[in-house]
């Protein structure tokens, strides 16, 4: 035992450097936990924000570039990232089908799907980044 409550928030301590993106993945049914475990662990003595990433196929334009703000935020503050590998396959799956769109009608792009591919991309660049 011990990997959750001392190994990450002590990685996440080590790791976040103002540049790189601290990311915990785990399984969607601990995330409340884990989520809850690394904020009791920053919040005393080391300050340290806990974010959640969420993310759905549904997701509009907007909720995305919101989404690269809070990811870009979250590694310039050196905070914590959360999410599940649920959240991440459809971020993915929509940059995969924003880019099939706009391939295939090149000539004319759909409203919005330039300006989501861009805002997708970044936030992506973020997690690769990450670690």
């Amino acid at each position: 035992g011990g990997k959750t409550t001392v190994i990450t928030p002590l990685l996440a301590l080590l790791l976040a450097d103002g540049k790189r993106l601290v990311v915990q993945c785990v399984p969607a049914a601990l995330l409340e936990m884990s989520r809850a475990v690394v904020r009791a662990a920053f919040a005393t003595v080391t300050r340290k924000a806990v974010y959640t990433f969420e993310y759905d196929r549904l997701t509009d334009l907007q909720a995305t570039q919101r989404l690269r703000a809070k990811l870009s935020k979250a590694a310039a503050t050196r905070a914590v990232v959360v999410c599940s590998p649920i959240s991440v396959k459809a971020f993915v799956l929509k940059l995969v089908e924003s880019l099939h769109q706009l391939s295939q009608s090149y000539a004319e792009k759909p409203k919005g799907v330039a300006g989501a591919i861009d805002a997708a991309g970044s936030a992506l660049t973020k997690f690769g980044k990450g670690l």
